[in-house]
């Protein structure tokens, strides 16, 4: 359920509902294993090929890919695996489509802090680089701060589009009361509703430790915002099984038991942005972060770390960012006039959004162009 995936299946709906019959998808999913969207996009008439990657059945792998390909012809191939799309391509070579696309997500710190770039991953990514430069035709990143992270630059690839490529959404989505919303929130959680509301979205880290070098998200940082910041109220929504005792035990400790709420994943992000007052994004990388960008789209000032990129602002004066090193107390200060800006209504209206990339009609409109080779 990360941005990639919710960005795929949104434009897969988009063009069932806009009866748009020049683009149709179909999916390779090298885990081999069916997934959450599955059954969805399937009921949209896509084909969904479940052909599993792993060290140990490469040459398989090769077989079943070159079939697909030469049973479907497609027009275009987009892979979201970034260096390791080289070696997909390397594959396929011979069968593959006019248009390959390749597409990175994810931050190099998660590259270089969780796997570590040990001698053999270090040549793996260059023979995927060269790779890329022979097979691919267009090389894309979530935001082009985190192209420039993994060296992807016009002059690294001079045969290639390289440019950022967004994740979009339908603006729409994020309409409604922000005070009905909240109202609602705070009854769940026994909440007074005059108190300041702030979201933390995403998964928690590996560790309680704010300095340790696998902590993405900064989970265990917004806490401790929290615990500076008197007489505010927190929901972190996000998947949290493995180190979830241990950050009950910190919330005991910091007594905030009563002030922070760790309801796990939810499915209605967009009730809890519309409830919210502000969102607290202290992330210590992102490929881009579209939860900040959603977050603007539903009237919720964003709170953000300066390692976030600044593509994230469509709204000027919704976002502010602030620096890691800043004490706790600083970042509660920011927290605190970020949301007294809070709008009674969301901001989908607003006439930035017509033409952001991250408009999932626009979004549509430039996949279209490539993948038709324009």
């Amino acid at each position: 359920m990360g941005g990639a995936e919710t960005w795929l299946v949104e434009i897969v709906r988009n063009t069932h509902r806009k009866k748009n019959n020049n683009l149709q998808f179909d999916f390779l999913l090298a885990g081999g294993k069916p997934l959450i969207f599955d059954e969805e996009v399937a009921g949209y008439g896509c084909k969904l090929h479940y052909l599993l990657l792993n060290k140990d059945n490469i040459l398989s792998f090769a077989r079943g890919f070159r079939k697909i390909l030469r049973e479907n012809q497609y027009d275009a191939i987009h892979d979201h695996q970034d260096y390791i799309a080289g070696w997909h391509f390397l594959f396929g070579a011979g069968l593959l489509p006019p248009v390959r696309a390749v597409h990175f997500h994810n931050p190099f710190f998660q590259m270089r802090n969780n796997y570590g770039i040990t001698a053999g991953r270090r040549l793996k990514l260059k023979a995927g680089g060269y790779l890329l430069r022979r097979f691919a035709t267009h090389i894309f990143g979530t935001s082009g701060q985190l192209l420039e992270e993994y060296g992807v630059t016009s002059t690294s690839f001079v045969q290639q589009y390289v440019g950022p490529l967004h994740c979009a959404f339908k603006i729409s989505n994020f309409r409604g009361s922000h005070l009905h919303h909240k109202q609602g929130v705070c009854e769940e959680f026994g909440w007074d509703p005059s108190l300041p509301l702030v979201l933390f979205a995403g998964r928690f880290d590996v560790s309680m430790d704010t300095e340790h070098p696998q902590n993405h998200k900064n989970s265990a940082f917004a806490l401790e915002v929290l615990h500076a910041a008197e007489g505010m109220n927190m929901v972190m929504a996000g998947k949290n099984e493995h180190i979830l005792e241990a950050f009950t035990k910190r919330v005991e400790a910091l007594g905030l038991s009563a002030r922070v709420k760790t309801p796990g994943i939810r499915k209605d992000m967009v009730h809890l942005m519309l409830a919210a007052d502000v969102l607290l994004f202290p992330s210590r990388a992102e490929g881009m972060g579209m939860v900040a960008v959603e977050a603007q789209a539903a009237g919720l000032p964003v709170l953000a770390s300066e390692a976030v990129p600044s593509e994230v602002v469509v709204l000027n004066d919704m976002v502010r960012f602030c620096s890691l090193d800043e004490p706790y107390e600083v970042w509660a200060l920011r927290l605190r006039e970020m949301a007294s800006r809070r709008m009674e209504t969301d901001s989908s209206d607003d006439a930035r959004w017509a033409t952001s990339e991250f408009n999932l009609d626009v979004c549509c409109r430039k996949l279209e162009e490539i993948y038709s080779n324009k």
